[in-house]
């Protein structure tokens, strides 16, 4: 008897991260924290770490499990499983021998809606080294599953998944499953404490280089770490965040997006769990395949639907999505198949919903899973899923009232949110608050506050305390009037609001080669001022020259206020790693004539 996964029984779920969109308050969302990158503890580790459900199935209920062993003796403290969307019912883990004798049993309480399930044992119980076990969970309605993911070990520390004939069920839950289909990963897990006490953690990996940078991918490689016990394996992180796992110490970083900055470093671990201190970081940017060097090459037939050359549009409802297709998206909407997808130069995973050609009649709030609007117009997006879904949100070659993406100072943080070729005729993008936001090849004109409102308009607006953004190539300008009652403030106004999770700076961000039209108010570019700011580049941008300007050192090309500090962009001085540079007037008496961080007009590049 196989596990089925036709049509009738899963769907497709997302398993990556890329973000969305907030709605139209500027800066009064209630507060709330979680911590940026999330890892075990040292001297815990679970086999499962970075693997996430391709799909799920519903021919429930069923027992489900996975065989484990361990190269050292020590205590299971906790089951874990985990919890897809629209899965019900109670859940019980149980632990056995290969022969099939029931060892624990632990019933799962306070669960959550989705995401990863956790109980832990009222007495741990020890397992010896090099003995195989099976781990279950029950499910009720729906399940989790990755096909062909247990075909060969998954090593994490002295845990390690049996390769082979491993993902195993029976349909009458509560007994021993012992039939499998296609190595099928049903995502059930232990939590284990070795029985040694090792706290000496490796020592980091040095010599990180990069090489062979494509639009989508990167080869890295470092020197060995060592340690007392031995080193098991290397962690690479991207972006913050970790990646994978692996026993080499090379490893090819494939699925990139083109034409964006990227930030990795390697650390190693133990059989114990203890974890090294990070290599030295390298930054990379993918090759731009996109066609356009630069935001003053855009024209409005390249953005938003025309840009696809998409004339028609069928309009669906907004609400609220959760993972898969909304009611009423009918043959507009389709899933991304296993292995993912490439789509305009950007890389998404399994079970990513693409909605084409549709006139969205509401805001979309995505709440969990992965979503692209493609050759789109919609009322706007807003990206809340909650910090370690995985999901995200994008719009490609969309027409957009609004697109905002949480941050983590609200509970939230979106894998990653990508907005690349879309037309915003009369606002912007209000509200970016996340980390990993990606901004490119945008057409973007606001309209000016009504008189007397007293709030203020932004062509890309940010809170602070943010990680990896990337504004690059994009045409900015305000629509008219341009009078000082209009609240026209930043074309691209990154703020320091307030912080998050204890950060209110900048780290890694990217403002390249756009296109910043200036009018009588409103600022081409608030930079960062008065907050950390590390990483950073500003390059290749372009001003055209208002004549409104009271003279070539005060315009409104940079804001400046000289009360708060401006950061080091002189990185043999202040090693943040932060560069000014070929930022310059497009035209007006001033063209090809330098614009310097505090808004003076220079004849060198000189900070």
């Amino acid at each position: 008897m196989k596990k089925c996964f036709g049509v009738v029984c899963n769907t497709l779920i997302p398993i990556l991260a890329i973000v969305l969109l907030l709605g139209g308050c500027k800066r009064d969302l209630d507060s709330a924290s979680n911590e940026k990158v999330h890892s075990a503890a040292s001297g815990s580790y679970t086999i499962l770490t970075t693997q996430r459900p391709a799909e799920t199935g519903s021919d429930a209920p069923v027992e489900l499990g996975m065989k484990f062993k361990s190269t050292v003796s020590g205590n299971i403290t906790k089951f874990r499983y985990f919890k897809p969307a629209g899965e019900t019912g109670t859940h019980i883990g149980r632990l056995w021998s290969t022969s099939g004798t029931l060892l624990k049993t632990a019933t799962f309480t306070n669960e959550t809606d989705t995401g990863w399930q956790t109980i832990v044992l009222d007495t741990p119980y020890h397992i010896g080294a090099d003995t195989t076990f099976v781990i279950s969970v029950n499910a009720v309605a729906r399940y989790a599953a990755t096909e062909n993911e247990l075909g060969v070990a998954i090593t994490n520390g002295s845990l390690s998944s049996i390769a082979g004939n491993n993902g195993v069920y029976t349909y009458k839950s509560g007994t021993f499953p012992t039939g499998t289909y296609n190595n099928t990963n049903y995502y059930r897990d232990i939590e284990f404490v070795p029985g040694q006490n090792d706290s000496n953690a490796p020592t980091a990996p040095t010599s990180l280089t990069s090489s062979n940078i494509t639009g989508n991918s990167v080869a890295l490689s470092w020197s060995a770490s060592t340690d007392d016990v031995g080193v098991t394996g290397y962690e690479i992180y991207s972006n913050g965040a970790l990646l994978t796992t692996v026993t080499t110490t090379s490893f090819t970083v494939t699925g990139l997006n083109q034409g964006t900055a990227y930030s990795f470093y390697i650390k190693a671990k133990d059989a114990f769990g203890n974890r090294s201190a990070a290599s030295n970081v390298v930054d990379i940017t993918t090759l731009n395949t996109g066609g356009i060097t630069h935001g003053s090459q855009l024209t409005l037939s390249m953005v938003g639907p025309a840009g696809l050359s998409i004339t028609s549009l069928t309009t669906v409802p907004g609400g609220t999505f959760t993972g898969k297709a909304l009611s009423g998206w009918g043959s507009l909407a389709r899933t991304v198949g296993a292995g993912g997808e490439t789509i305009d130069g950007f890389n998404f995973p399994a079970g990513t919903v693409v909605l084409q050609a549709a006139n969205v009649s509401s805001m979309i709030t995505v709440s969990s899973g992965w979503l692209v609007l493609r050759g789109c117009k919609a009322v706007g997006v807003l990206a809340n899923n909650p910090i370690g879904d995985g999901g995200g949100a994008a719009a490609l070659y969309c027409e957009l009232t609004a697109f905002n993406p949480v941050g983590r100072k609200w509970g939230d943080q979106p894998a990653a949110a990508i907005v690349h070729r879309c037309y915003f005729p009369h606002t912007g993008l209000e509200n970016v608050y996340s980390d990993n936001v990606t901004v490119t090849e945008c057409w973007i004109t606001p309209d000016p506050a009504a008189a007397g409102s007293g709030d203020h308009i932004d062509g890309i607006q940010t809170w602070g305390g943010q990680y990896y953004l990337n504004f690059s190539r994009n045409h900015l300008e305000f629509n008219g009037p341009y009078t000082q009652e209009a609240g026209l403030s930043g074309l691209i106004g990154m703020y320091s609001d307030g912080d998050q999770n204890g950060f209110s700076g900048y780290d890694h961000v990217s403002i390249i080669n756009n296109y910043i039209i200036l009018h009588g108010y409103g600022v081409g570019l608030h930079a960062p001022l008065a907050v950390p700011v590390t990483n950073t580049t500003v390059t290749g941008n372009r001003w055209t020259w208002t004549t409104d300007a009271p003279d070539k050192d005060y315009t409104p090309a940079v804001y400046r206020n000289t009360s708060w500090s401006i950061p080091d962009y002189n990185n043999t001085t202040s090693g943040n790693n932060n560069v000014w540079k070929d930022n310059r007037w497009a035209d007006g008496p001033y063209k090809d004539k330098f614009l310097l961080p505090n808004d003076n007009t220079s004849d060198t590049d000189a900070q």
